[in-house]
């Protein structure tokens, strides 16, 4: 690719061993054994200025279903899901040393009504608007 793109991925493999017969306690994991997610970034401008580039990133993310433990009421399986989210970013050069960031963004972009806890709400999507000022 080139210097502005950037592609990004990870992993997890999340397993609890539980050595019953030392732990009377049954823990609670909550945790899918397995997710991942992949992205992708790219910096550009809309001029040939390098001080009016902009940032756009996104990115795809997996969970696999799992059973969620709670309370007697509140233990039940969560199902897979899958969540595209993206952002885009702007700096602006306030003086030499300090830059004000304005990232804007959405995550669940398709609003994919997931629980993400057994007899929690279903959650949508989200936006967002974030102001970074940097000394």
């Amino acid at each position: 690719m080139n210097a502005k793109i950037a592609i990004n991925g990870n992993y997890s493999w999340n397993k609890l061993i539980n050595e019953k017969g030392k732990d009377p306690l049954i823990p609670a994991f909550n945790t899918p054994e397995h997710k991942f997610n992949i992205g992708i970034s790219n910096k550009f401008s809309l001029t040939n200025n390098p001080d009016n580039e902009y940032s756009i990133s996104i990115n795809y993310k997996w969970i696999q279903g799992f059973l969620f433990e709670g309370s007697t009421q509140f233990s039940g399986p969560i199902n897979s899901y899958g969540l595209l989210d993206s952002q885009i970013n702007r700096s602006f050069k306030i003086t030499n040393q300090s830059e004000l960031t304005c990232k804007i963004g959405v995550s669940n972009i398709l609003n994919n009504l997931v629980y993400q806890a057994y007899g929690g709400p279903r959650v949508g999507r989200l936006a967002y608007v974030l102001f970074t000022f940097n000394l």
